[in-house]
């Protein structure tokens, strides 16, 4: 009688949990779906940095005699003015990466 009446309990337990994983699953299987559709409807927007998330870029001042790096935070084709040998000298800064990781700051004058 016993293991009989254990027997009832465990499956009738089984069963139970197996109904509820299912129910679980189907309502879950509709929304996941539903999800990724949305997602793959969604278009990424271009990754071109904004006006606050600015990085800190090395320039390399092309066709000088002295010091010849330059350190800050403007985008390319902006004109700088630059100081060497007591002269003022402008450069316009490129995109343009060189091999050594700098950017290119093109002499104007």
């Amino acid at each position: 009688m016993f293991p009989a009446l254990l027997t009832d309990i465990l499956s009738g337990a089984l069963i139970a949990t197996c109904s509820t994983a299912l129910l679980a699953a189907a309502t879950a299987a509709p929304r996941r779906l539903r999800d990724r559709r949305t997602a793959r409807r969604q278009v990424p927007a271009p990754a071109a940095p904004s006006e606050g998330a600015r990085m800190l870029r090395r320039y390399t001042l092309l066709r000088t005699s002295g010091p010849g790096q330059y350190d800050t935070t403007r985008p390319g084709g902006t004109v700088i003015t630059h100081h060497i040998d007591g002269r003022t000298q402008r450069f316009e800064l490129t995109d343009v990466p060189l091999g050594d990781g700098t950017y290119a700051a093109e002499p104007i004058d």
